[in-house]
């Protein structure tokens, strides 16, 4: 496989990813839980090309995710983006061939990637009731956080959807390797 041609054609793998992640993905959920296809591509991408390149696949990959799925814009990138960031030590400075590279970076990742968009998700809710209390004139200065709210909506939320997924990206990664492991190392720093 090229490295040319896969660089290149990453925005539109993930134009695409995120497009079925949406809409057709929800026919191969497990239990209601279902793959992370950007993520997995943005991963891919980073262990191949390294960090620079996997943050702005990650930046593209979130816009396109929020956009289809209707989440909050934005909030996809950022987790991608932290996301990427972890992963690209591994680029750097472990071998992709390695079989515990790639497994390493999608749990590491998976995890990162789903308790940032949790959190974001989380933070923004809060907001918004800050700015519909604020606007109701009640004489609030500031609310008491809402901790049991946080532990009720967050713990349930890794248990039952971060950790399924991932273990379903993990079981996808094993079968994406051998793919993975036949793009060439790349001897110049034109990607990185």
């Amino acid at each position: 496989m090229n490295r040319g041609f896969f660089y290149y054609l990453l925005p539109l793998f993930l134009f695409l990813a995120s497009l079925l992640q949406s809409t057709a993905v929800n026919r191969i959920q497990v239990r209601g839980v279902k793959p992370d296809l950007v993520l997995l591509l943005v991963i891919v991408g980073t262990l191949i090309y390294g960090s620079r390149a996997g943050i702005f696949w990650a930046f593209i990959g979130g816009i396109a995710l929020d956009l289809f799925s209707g989440g909050p814009l934005g909030a996809s990138s950022l987790a991608l983006i932290a996301a990427t960031l972890v992963v690209g030590i591994g680029h750097s400075t472990l071998s992709r061939y390695n079989m515990l590279v790639p497994v390493g970076a999608i749990a590491i990742g998976t995890l990162i990637y789903g308790v940032i968009y949790v959190a974001l998700l989380f933070s923004l809710q809060t907001l918004s009731t800050l700015s519909t209390l604020q606007a109701a004139n009640l004489n609030i200065i500031r609310p008491a956080p809402q901790l049991s709210l946080w532990s009720k909506l967050f713990w349930p939320t890794v248990q039952f959807v971060i950790l399924p997924a991932l273990f379903y990206n993990l079981a996808l990664m094993l079968l994406i390797i051998p793919v993975l492991n036949r793009v060439p190392e790349s001897q110049d720093l034109n990607y990185q």
